[in-house]
C-alpha cells in the first residue's frame, strides 16, 4: 500500500517551465477565508490552477492498494536434531524482491508515494527490503558431564560440572539497496520522494565501497540534480549498490542445578552481539550534499554488546 497524492499537476504542464511559478489572480480569494491557508490570499502561483483540485493545496489518499511486488527465492534448511546433546539449524535464502511502493507502515522500509503519479511503473526497482543473501545458524550443545551424561555422572563433583549448556545464534544479511535522493527546489509537484538523474557513468567504485571515514562508497559522478521541471530518472532503489552487509553473533551459557526432584535452579548468561561487531550506517545519499557518495560519518547502526545475567528457581 502507498499514499497517493491526487493533486499532482499533469506531466504535459511541465513544459511551461518557469511560467508555473508566475503569480496570477486567485479565483478563490474571498471564497477561501481561512487566514492560515495559502489559498486565501489575493494572488497564487499559476501551478495551483493546473492541479486536478485547485481549491486544495494537497489531496492525499492514505494506504492505497496501488502497489505491485514480486518475490522469488531459493531456500535451504539443514537441521540436526538433538543427539548426544547437540542440535543445530542452518538456513540460507537467496532471493530478489521487486516492487514500486514502500512498506506500508515504514517499520521495515520506506513509505512514500510515487514520484510521478502518472507513471507508477517508473518507480519499479529492487525493494528497499531486498536482501540477496540471508544466513541463519543456531546451535545448542549440552556438555557431556553430570547426571545422565557420559562423564563425571556420579559423586560430589557431578552436580557441579553437570547441567551446563552453551548455545549461539549467527545471522548474516547482505545490505539493502541504497536510495539516492534529489531536492525538489524549483517546483511543487505534490508527489512522493524525488530522485536525481543519471549521467551514464558507472555508479560503482572500481575498488568497491571504502568503509572508512571520508571514503568514497559509490561514484557520486553517476548522479546529478535533475533539470528544473523534470523528474529524475535514477532508480528508486539502486540496482547494484547496497548498504553495508551486516552480521551478528549472540551467545548464551546456562546451567541447570537439580536441588531435589522438582526443584531446579537455572543460571543463564546471555551476550547479544557477543563479538561487539560494528555495522556502519552507510554513505550520504542526497545529491545536494557536499559529502554525497562518501562515508561522511562512521556512525554505528546496530547495538553494541549487551550482556544480561539471570537466575531462576523452578518448583
Amino acid at each position: 500500500m502507498v499514499p497517493i497524492y491526487w493533486n499532482q499537476i499533469p506531466d504535459s504542464a511541465l513544459a511551461l517551465g518557469a511560467t508555473l511559478r508566475t503569480t496570477v489572480a486567485n479565483p478563490f480569494y474571498g471564497v477561501i477565508t481561512d487566514p492560515t491557508s495559502t489559498l486565501s490570499t489575493s494572488t497564487i502561483t499559476y501551478v495551483q490552477l493546473l492541479r486536478p483540485f485547485p481549491q486544495f493545496s494537497t489531496v492525499e489518499q492514505l494506504n492505497t492498494g496501488a502497489g505491485h511486488s514480486t518475490y522469488n527465492a531459493g531456500q535451504l534448511t539443514v537441521e540436526h536434531r538433538a543427539k548426544d546433546g547437540l542440535s543445530e539449524v542452518f538456513a540460507y535464502t537467496f532471493s530478489k524482491s521487486l516492487d514500486n511502493v514502500g512498506e506500508m507502515t515504514s517499520v521495515a522500509g520506506t513509505y512514500a508515494g510515487f514520484q510521478n503519479l502518472h507513471c507508477p511503473s517508473c518507480d519499479k526497482s529492487r525493494s528497499d527490503q531486498d536482501e540477496t543473501n540471508v544466513v541463519r545458524w543456531s546451535t545448542r550443545y549440552e556438555l557431556p558431564f553430570g547426571r545422565q551424561k557420559a562423564f563425571l555422572n556420579q559423586g560430589i563433583i557431578s552436580p557441579i560440572v553437570g547441567g551446563w549448556a552453551v548455545s549461539g545464534i549467527y545471522t548474516y544479511d547482505t545490505g539493502r539497496p541504497l536510495t539516492v535522493s534529489a531536492t525538489n527546489y524549483s517546483y511543487s509537484f505534490d508527489g512522493g520522494s524525488f530522485r536525481p538523474s543519471t549521467t551514464g557513468v558507472p555508479d560503482k567504485e572500481p575498488g568497491g565501497p571504502q568503509l572508512k571515514l571520508g571514503g568514497q562508497y559509490f561514484n557520486s559522478a553517476a548522479f546529478v540534480q535533475p533539470a528544473n521541471y523534470t523528474f529524475g530518472n535514477a532508480s528508486r532503489h539502486l540496482a547494484d549498490i547496497d548498504s553495508p552487509n551486516s552480521w551478528n553473533f549472540d551467545a548464551m551459557v546456562e546451567k541447570d542445578t537439580h536441588i531435589t526432584e522438582g526443584y531446579v535452579v537455572t543460571f543463564r548468561a546471555e551476550a547479544f552481539n557477543a563479538l561487539n561487531n560494528v555495522i556502519f550506517s552507510g554513505p550520504t545519499t542526497s545529491v545536494s550534499s557536499a559529502t554525497f557518495g562518501t562515508m561522511a560519518t562512521m556512525s554505528q547502526s546496530n547495538t553494541p554488546r549487551n550482556v544480561q545475567v539471570s537466575l531462576r528457581f523452578t518448583f
